[in-house]
């Protein structure tokens, strides 16, 4: 979500005639925010602290993103070297005031498909209906507001024909999409959204255990551009503190969807959020998160510890009664289990063969990219391959984040 943020910002200061550069030469400085954890809102605050020394009277430095509707004025109360508090998508007016103070010539508009080229972020709703006790985000992006199916679709095909393989569909719940216009649900999207010519694949994030379409693990098997990959945060493997979270659902119902998913698509490639340290979680409690870890096997685990989120309903009316030293060592586990059943499971594509969409090269200069599970992949012996490019890896090697392979064919180049 940051991210689409910042492409459709980026679009906007690029047509305006800005550049983008490195600090130093910079005239403006944007921090694009996220509140969701206490660590990453304090990340903000100590990179508005560092900016002090840069800021002249001649350069700005602007914040925007979640910690907007958070702090809104504390924030230029706490930081007066700070020039403008600017709301997630209301960006009209800070580029005409930059335009005014800079009086930069008109530049050229940002192709759809964003500054990789290869993948373009398409915000599909804003907001979140669920009252999840732990969670800041319906406070900070508001109440539910869905992108109009047409407008979705006329936006991938723009981007698409800008040169972008790839179309990913953001919500903080992307499963409750629904077209205002009466035109159906996430799967009626995602169905018109893969018509489109030239488009290689298509993935959707995040998902919600309670609104998860059958119709959508449907067609994600059905099809050749859908990727098979799905971020279905849990939360906890435990039903009392589930109902404490009030995530609106049971583990049984959860493991009901996992079951589904891998009988339509046993390579499916699944992600999970897990908090350890809920008020009120018990040892059983934590022990119930760890048994369903393993029982069901993640490729990925991101696992937070966590923290009390000033205005949720979990950090005005519930104890934070676990101690920091039992979060962290609850964290730490269930960390060396995930990573465990990740090397186990990433080894059993060792001697198979996987697509590769193309990204970039690391710092061994060998492209990379990620397969349709969602695993990062390096490609070996493959020349002067551009990002963009699907090739076909055999995979030689393995190990918990990413796989290593050699390129045996090539499927197709981006366009030109």
């Amino acid at each position: 979500m940051n991210s689409a943020d910042s492409e459709s910002l980026a679009r906007r200061l690029l047509a305006a005639g800005y550049v983008e550069d490195s600090l130093e030469r910079a005239d403006v400085a944007i921090l694009n925010s996220c509140v969701v954890r206490q660590a990453s809102e304090d990340r903000v605050y100590s990179k508005l602290h560092e900016l002090k020394e840069w800021k002249t009277p001649e350069r700005t430095i602007a914040v925007t993103g979640c910690i907007v509707a958070k702090e809104s004025e504390n924030l230029t109360r706490r930081f007066p070297h700070l020039d403008a508090v600017v709301p997630i998508g209301e960006y009209e007016t800070f580029v005409a005031a930059l335009e005014a103070r800079y009086d930069y010539s008109q530049g050229e508009v940002l192709p759809h498909a964003g500054r990789t080229g290869v993948s373009h972020f398409v915000r599909v709703i804003q907001g979140c209906d669920h009252n999840c006790t732990f969670c800041i985000v319906p406070r900070v992006r508001g109440r539910e507001k869905h992108v109009p199916l047409e407008a979705v679709v006329a936006e991938c095909r723009a981007a698409v024909a800008d040169g972008a393989m790839e179309v990913v569909l953001l919500g903080q719940n992307v499963d409750d999409y629904h077209d205002p216009d009466g035109r159906g649900g996430l799967a009626a999207l995602v169905r018109e959204v893969e018509k489109i010519r030239g488009l290689k694949r298509l993935r959707f994030l995040t998902s919600h255990p309670q609104d998860l379409e059958p119709e959508l693990l449907e067609l994600m098997a059905a099809s050749d551009i859908v990727c098979r990959e799905l971020q279905l945060p849990v939360q906890s493997g435990d039903d009392t503190t589930l109902k404490r979270m009030a995530r609106g659902y049971q583990t049984r119902h959860y493991r009901a969807i996992v079951e589904t998913a891998r009988r339509l698509m046993p390579d499916v490639g699944l992600a999970t959020d897990v908090i350890v340290g809920f008020p009120g979680e018990s040892e059983q409690a934590y022990l119930n998160t760890r048994a369903l870890v393993e029982e069901i096997e993640f490729d990925v685990v991101h696992i937070a510890m966590y923290s009390p989120r000033p205005g949720t309903f979990a950090a005005t009316r519930m104890d934070d009664d676990v101690p920091h030293e039992e979060k962290l060592r609850r964290l730490n586990d269930l960390l060396a289990l995930s990573r465990e059943i990740a090397g186990r499971k990433t080894a059993r594509w060792i001697g198979r063969d996987a697509e590769v969409l193309i990204e970039g090269r690391d710092e061994l200069n060998r492209p990379y990219g990620r397969i349709r599970q969602g695993k990062r992949a390096n490609v070996l012996r493959a020349g002067d391959i551009a990002p963009g490019n699907l090739v076909n890896i055999r995979v030689l090697q393995a190990t918990a984040g990413q796989l290593t392979g050699l390129q045996i064919s090539t499927n197709s180049e981006p366009a030109a």
